[in-house]
């Protein structure tokens, strides 16, 4: 089992990422257009890495759709289940380097 992170703004990070679908398309204006500013560059930074795409549907179905854990997710790319969590780990950090959060 991994250890769980010690930042303490990793579950504000994972929180900014779960808040995008019900924002996206509505008008919003300061800390939450910083917020979804900084997952929608992050969706278009990840789409440019190696595996891009499979690397937005484990977030897609984790994080926007919540039909699947990342062991879910990582059985429908497919992918192993650490690839999963390295994306997934990878994602929320860019979410947080995107907002401020860390360098």
């Amino acid at each position: 089992m991994l250890s769980k992170p010690k930042y303490g703004w990793w579950g504000y990070a994972k929180w900014i990422i779960r808040q995008y679908p019900a924002r996206e398309g509505k008008f919003i204006q300061g800390k939450a257009l910083e917020e979804q500013t900084a997952v929608k560059r992050a969706i278009d930074q990840t789409k440019q890495m190696e595996n891009g795409m499979e690397r937005i549907q484990v977030i897609e179905m984790v994080f926007f759709r919540r039909t699947h854990t990342l062991e879910g997710a990582a059985q429908m790319i497919p992918c192993s289940e650490r690839t999963a969590r390295r994306w997934h780990t990878d994602f929320i950090k860019c979410v947080a380097r995107n907002y401020g959060l860390m360098e």
